[in-house]
């Protein structure tokens, strides 16, 4: 499955995975300084031969990779994580502690979690391979990681799970993001909701707020690419889940049918406007948009149980 490559700035790379045969939908990063080299995200169990190839390409050597980074163990950031262990043989993987057991076992609550809430997708990103107990270290609080001439700081940003982490890249100013801070797309310059159930919106507006305190230049997305703009683009997308919030409360309140919903968000978020006019290819993300709006329905719902 061919994948594409494009260097972002001097040293850091982006991997568009090309999952499903899909463009714009899942990506990773490969990072350079001296002589050791870290992946930032490493997307799904089907496409973990794409990153060892593009490692290949770019002339790194895979003896040289030290680090697998993860925001966390969804099988679309972290599912090749024990593949590729097999192809780097002095790489570890770092991720949030409540991760690590899913890393170590997929098979007794990931995989089949996965199954039941991705159907089919889950099946095109693949089964993911056990990670040795050995190679992981495991995260419980803000840390930093000396990385060549470099420093990763470790940032807790729970929301979109509990055990999600960001990545701050001194060099650059650099956020890797994960699944806090929505998808955006460089392409048509639209930033949208990564929101699947169970929502945690309080949570995920605090790890928001959390990113842009460290006044980052770039945020590089893994859904799906780089911003130049990164604290304006965070801005944004913290005011766009507050629109979404209140669109489906008002819609429950006027007992408008649910699959209206992406209809009227759209009306005041004129990102997913502009991506309902271009989503013809990107089924990928069209998916995520159909869970992030249930992600919101099923948060109202709640809402409403607890007045």
């Amino acid at each position: 499955m061919k994948y594409s490559i494009k260097e972002e700035m001097p040293g850091l790379w982006f991997l568009d995975l090309r999952v499903g045969g899909e463009e714009q939908y899942i990506g990773a990063y490969i990072f350079q300084s001296g002589n050791e080299v870290a992946l930032v995200e490493v997307g799904p169990f089907s496409t973990a031969l794409n990153v060892v190839h593009a490692l290949d390409e770019i002339g790194l050597p895979r003896q040289n990779v030290k680090y697998l980074l993860l925001t966390h163990v969804h099988l679309d950031h972290g599912g090749a994580a024990g593949t590729l262990l097999k192809h780097l043989p002095n790489a570890c993987v770092l991720a949030h502690w409540k991760g690590t057991p899913h890393l170590v076992d997929p098979e007794a609550v990931l995989w089949k979690a996965s199954n039941k809430v991705l159907g089919f997708v889950a099946d095109m990103y693949g089964k993911p391979e056990p990670v040795p107990e050995d190679k992981i270290i495991s995260v419980e609080d803000k840390m930093s990681i000396t990385f060549g001439k470099c420093t990763f700081e470790v940032i807790p940003t729970p929301g979109h799970a509990s055990h999600h982490i960001c990545f701050f890249l001194n060099t650059g100013k650099v956020v890797f993001t994960g699944d806090a801070a929505g998808t955006y797309l460089p392409s048509l310059d639209i930033l949208l909701p990564q929101t699947p159930p169970p929502l945690r919106l309080e949570s995920m507006l605090k790890s928001i707020e959390t990113l842009i305190s460290l006044d980052p230049s770039i945020c590089a997305y893994t859904h799906f690419g780089v911003s130049r703009n990164a604290v304006e683009i965070l801005k944004r997308h913290h005011i766009q889940l507050l629109h979404w919030h209140e669109c489906i409360t008002e819609a429950l309140d006027k007992g408008i049918a649910q699959d209206a919903f992406i209809d009227l968000i759209s009306i005041r978020d004129l990102d997913l406007k502009n991506f309902l006019i271009h989503s013809e290819k990107l089924n990928g993300v069209k998916r995520g948009v159909e869970l992030s709006i249930k992600g919101f329905l099923d948060f109202a719902l709640e809402e409403k149980r607890k007045d």
